[in-house]
């Protein structure tokens, strides 16, 4: 019972915080919508490159790799493709 309490606080914070933040300022929801459709669209089409061309390299497309674009944008995207290469030598 504790749990679901404490899970609607949380959850009741993030709405709150939203809410105030897109009153302020509602373009910086509309930049991480941007980066984030963007920057999955881009891994997208690389990992189907990078396959065409034989790479084992492919990068998931999920909710992490999406809130790092929609944050970080094209060096969220870079990192991406980075540690998936950093991991590709450790096998």
């Amino acid at each position: 019972m504790d749990n679901i309490i404490f899970i609607g606080i949380i959850i009741a914070c993030i709405v709150f915080i939203g809410v105030c933040l897109l009153r302020r300022r509602p373009d910086l929801i509309i930049d991480f919508a941007l980066r984030a459709c963007i920057g999955t669209a881009g891994i997208y089409l690389l990992n189907l490159v990078l396959n065409s061309k034989g790479y084992s390299i492919n990068v998931g497309i999920n909710g992490m790799t999406i809130l790092a674009n929609g944050l970080l944008g094209l060096p969220g995207f870079l990192l991406l493709y980075g540690l998936a290469i950093y991991y590709s030598f450790g096998k």
